[in-house]
């Protein structure tokens, strides 16, 4: 068409029809794309890339729809990372986080997901995985992680061990009470010495 514009010939109707309805449809794509974005960035924490709270919501929610299939989360907390902040700063604490965050992507499996619960505190959802199951991925994350360095420009390696707490998803409470008895866990592994996984236990 371009060529036909500069030559200064009529522009056929039908060739004019056919770049209209391409055009609409380019644009069309480029409104779904942009949603799709906007949607991405309000679900992620702005920090680690790590999905933030609404999407750790809807996430667990679709997952507990399709019980009866097993989901196993797991509660993550570095441990002493108190002492991080305090002696090299916020700001190397950040920097920490995001090569934490990175790290466990990395090494969780394709069809796992991963939130930022707060702080240095996260949460991973073990798809189709029961509690052996999703103790083996937590396993693998705090071996990996105990034996990783952490590089941040101007400082010695630093190393951080972290402490894991399991639940199932249960299909019959709410998503969030599933979350607190992971949240339950890991305090017990807080309390037996950190740098270990803990089951959640039912009360007696």
């Amino acid at each position: 068409m371009l060529r036909t514009a500069s030559e200064h010939r009529s522009i056929p109707l039908d060739d004019y029809e056919l770049f209209l309805s391409a055009l609409k449809q380019v644009r069309a794509q480029l409104v779904t794309i942009k949603h799709e974005l906007e949607d991405e960035l309000r679900n992620r924490d702005p920090l680690t890339g790590a999905g933030n709270h609404i999407a750790m919501l809807t996430a667990l929610s679709e997952r507990q729809a399709l019980a009866p299939r097993p989901t196993c989360l797991a509660m993550m907390d570095l441990d002493h990372f108190r002492e991080v902040n305090d002696t090299y700063g916020h700001t190397l604490g950040d920097e920490f986080l995001v090569q934490y965050a990175e790290f466990v992507m990395s090494h969780l499996r394709p069809h796992d997901e991963f939130f930022r619960f707060g702080g240095e505190k996260f949460l991973y959802c073990a798809a189709d995985a029961d509690l052996e199951q999703g103790r083996a991925v937590a396993e693998q994350l705090r071996k990996g992680l105990s034996d990783r360095e952490f590089f941040v420009e101007g400082y010695l390696p630093l190393t951080v061990t972290a402490s894991f707490g399991l639940a199932l998803l249960d299909p019959s409470v709410p998503v969030e009470q599933s979350i607190e008895r992971a949240d339950q866990a890991l305090h017990a592994a807080k309390a037996a010495g950190r740098d270990r996984i803990a089951n959640w236990q039912a009360p007696n």
